[in-house]
Parts: C-alpha cells; sequence; structure tokens
C-alpha cells in the first residue's frame, strides 16, 4: 500500500511530533534519574510516573500532552497552577518534526534514515540536556558512537571502519590536551569529560579531518555565548559555566553542511 506523497510527509511530521514530545520527557529526566540518590533503572525513571506538572505535581492529562497544540492553547502555562511552561517543549517537538522530514526526504525508509534519524536525535537531547544541566550523559554518547560504528560497517564510504575509529580517537584526544593546557594555565578544567566523548562520538561519525574545524568553530560559538551573556547584563568570571556541548553540536551541524559536497573527496585523497 502507498500513499501519496503529501499524505507520507505528513504522516512522518506527525511521528516526528510525538517523537519530540517523547525526547522532551527524555531531557527533563536523564539527567534527575543519574543525579538521583535513589537506585532506579534508567528505564524504569524514565518510564514513571506518568507525565506531570514539575510545579504542582499534578498528572497531566492526554489532551495537555499534545504535541505543539496543548502549549499554544494553554498559552505556555500549567492547566491546573498556571506554572510557566518552558518554550523549551514546542521548540523540541518542532525541531524534532524537522529532523524527521529532512531525513526521510534524503534518505527514505532506509536502514541510512534510521541511522541518521537516531544521530541527530541523540544531539537534539544532549543540544538541550547539557544547556539545562551542564551534563553530557554517557547513555547518550557512547551509544552515539556505537551507532556510528555501526553507520561505518553498512556505509563505509566516505568514513570506514578505520577512519572511524581514527576519528574518534582524535576527537576525544583532541580536547583532552586542549583541557589539559588550559587546567595547568589557568589551574581549572575547561571541559567536561562529556565533551571529550561527544566530541570522541562525532569523530566516529565524520572523521578525523573534519575534529579541528569542528573544535575551532565549536570555541568560537562558545565564546560568541560569553559575548551575548556580557550583553545582557550577567557578570563573568573564570569559574562561570559555559556548555560546551550546544556550541559543538551547532559546530558540527554548520561545518558538516558547508562540507557535504566535498566530504568524499576528503576522505579519497
Amino acid at each position: 500500500m502507498t500513499f501519496p506523497p503529501s499524505l507520507t510527509y505528513l504522516i512522518v511530521l506527525i511521528f516526528g511530533l510525538i517523537l519530540g514530545s517523547f525526547f522532551n520527557v527524555l531531557i527533563h529526566r536523564i539527567p534527575k534519574s543519574i543525579q538521583s540518590a535513589k537506585k532506579k533503572s534508567l528505564f524504569s525513571a524514565i518510564s514513571f510516573p506518568k507525565s506531570y506538572c514539575p510545579k504542582c505535581k499534578k498528572s497531566l492529562l492526554i489532551r495537555h500532552n499534545l504535541p505543539i497544540i496543548s502549549w499554544l492553547f494553554l498559552l505556555g502555562k500549567c492547566y491546573f497552577c498556571k506554572a510557566k511552561i518552558t518554550i523549551r517543549y514546542p521548540l523540541v517537538e518542532l525541531l524534532s518534526a524537522f529532523i524527521f522530514l529532512f531525513c526521510f526526504w534524503q534518505y527514505g525508509v532506509t536502514t541510512e534514515f534510521f541511522l541518521w534519524l537516531i544521530f541527530f536525535s541523540i544531539l537534539l537531547i544532549l543540544f538541550f540536556i547539557d544547556l539545562e544541566t551542564f551534563f553530557l550523559p554517557d547513555c547518550l554518547t557512547i551509544p552515539l558512537m556505537l551507532v556510528g560504528i555501526l553507520k561505518s560497517l553498512l556505509y563505509p564510504f566516505p568514513i570506514d571502519l578505520i577512519n572511524a575509529i581514527l576519528g574518534g580517537l582524535v576527537g576525544f584526544f583532541a580536547l583532552f590536551i586542549t583541557n589539559a593546557i588550559y587546567k595547568f594555565w589557568r589551574g581549572v578544567d575547561g571541559f567536561g569529560f562529556g565533551d571529550f566523548k561527544l566530541l570522541a562520538a562525532l569523530g566516529v561519525w565524520f572523521g578525523a579531518a573534519l575534529i579541528i574545524p569542528i573544535i575551532v568553530l565549536g570555541a568560537l560559538i562558545a565564546l560568541l555565548m560569553v559575548g551575548l551573556l556580557s550583553l545582557v547584563g550577567r557578570k563573568l568570571n573564570l569559574q562561570m559555566m559555559i556548555p560546551f556541548g550546544p556550541a559543538l553540536i551547532t559546530a558540527t551541524i554548520i561545518t558538516v553542511s558547508y562540507t557535504h559536497l566535498t566530504l568524499p573527496t576528503i576522505y579519497s585523497v
């Protein structure tokens, strides 16, 4: 059974919005479950309890969980206590829908579609977790790395397994050495260990050739973030934490988008 193209894209859009709602659950609950003193499995922490308002703790009804629509209908406030609901919720849902549409447009329903869907979805979740909590959990960065290795086995051009492993090592140690130099100079860590693993995962996906451009552009984006904070009146000091994960992820999207057509050429030399 085949659907008209417009209906197919509508179905993909709806699935993207629904998964975006689930991604919001992961963004909210993964850091809490890892940092909680209670020993619960990650699956249990994500699955239970039902969705609730963080402010008044009341369970939400199904009609309060409809992607985009509920946030607009409720005017960005909890139905029960009228507490403000962050705009992150509809934003993640919209970005998730865009990811689904883009991957489907590029690859159709293929194995490559699912691989890239996992890649962009994990980056989306990591972006907002690090932005809100300064934390990049292993339960996301390690699978991102493993799926990248799987992709290099299933689709070895332009990044084969050797290039993927080399890219992962270069990504990890490039930031590790940079952090060691910074710590020697300033006496404090400049990056978290999660940043090392995120960059290693990105190296697995895109190879060693793009790691340095991603680091440099990521550093520039981080500096831009610092500049914007100073413009809005935030007092800055050396101890102030700036999440580097969102900067790295943004730099990756820009770098890969710019070099997409030349990537095969880079690795055929």
